[in-house]
């Protein structure tokens, strides 16, 4: 165990640039929202509406974050491939770390958000504060979710790299998660055997408002962000769970007895 806090450390310093890279964007996005917010006397709505959607774009935070990291390996497999540990021990290390950096991230986003997002939704300053922690949660949990998914096409993309070219690897995993969507999100998706295992334990975000003390406009925001549904299953989450548990263990036996040598 005391080889992976290491392993931690070290992710911690090789994921550093990307981390400071994202941080010195949002604040060069804040500083001219807010300058050309400025002009026209809406500053703080202008700040608080760019935050809301530069939240929203940290969905995609852990999985840029893994490929930044990823590649940085890619250039020394040999010697991070030959580290004692398994490939899940590696994989979730820089996973943990990815995570440490999202949240620091998106705490930053959230505070400005709210901050600014008081100006112009007429939601209760604690409605409000309630509805950040929800949203914040969900795009912590998603982007971790959608990573998964990604480690298992680069470790794909590592193991066919050994018998044909780069850009023919690529080509080739790309075609190939196209294909997957196609696969399991659409056809297998909404099939009857999909809706069977995945629609069960229903939670009505309507009582969920309410168990939270959510006035009404708030609630109709918490019903329009599902679609026209209101409500939301646990056998999504668990079903997803278990799906992305499943791609998280091949992705690290591709990369244990397919990629390293």
């Amino acid at each position: 165990m005391q080889a992976w806090f290491s392993l931690v450390k070290k992710e911690f310093r090789v994921g550093m640039p990307i981390f400071l890279l994202a941080v010195i964007l949002y604040i060069v996005a804040l500083l001219i929202v807010g300058i050309t917010g400025y002009r026209f006397g809406y500053t703080m709505d202008a700040i608080g509406i760019m935050s809301l959607f530069w939240g929203a774009g940290h969905f995609f935070f852990i999985t840029v974050y893994m490929l930044y990291s990823l590649g940085v390996e890619r250039k020394r497999l040999h010697l991070w491939l030959h580290n004692p540990m398994h490939a899940g021990g590696l994989l979730t290390a820089k996973l943990v770390t990815g995570t440490g950096y999202l949240v620091i991230s998106l705490l930053l986003v959230s505070i400005t958000a709210y901050i600014g997002g008081l100006n112009f939704i007429e939601i209760p300053e604690g409605t409000w504060f309630k509805l950040g922690v929800l949203a914040f949660i969900h795009i912590v949990l998603a982007s971790i979710d959608f990573s998964i998914y990604i480690i298992l096409a680069y470790c794909i993309f590592l193991f066919l790299e050994r018998y044909m070219a780069s850009f023919l690897s690529g080509t080739v995993v790309f075609i190939g998660s196209w294909l997957f969507i196609y696969l399991f999100f659409w056809l297998f998706g909404q099939s009857e055997a999909y809706l069977t295992i995945t629609e069960w334990g229903s939670i009505d975000l309507g009582y969920v408002a309410q168990a939270l003390n959510f006035d009404m406009n708030t609630r109709e925001v918490a019903a329009s962000l599902q679609g026209t549904e209101t409500q939301i299953y646990i056998g999504n989450y668990v079903i997803e769970l278990i799906t992305v548990s499943i791609i998280f263990f091949i992705a690290s036996w591709i990369l244990d007895k397919k990629v390293e040598v």
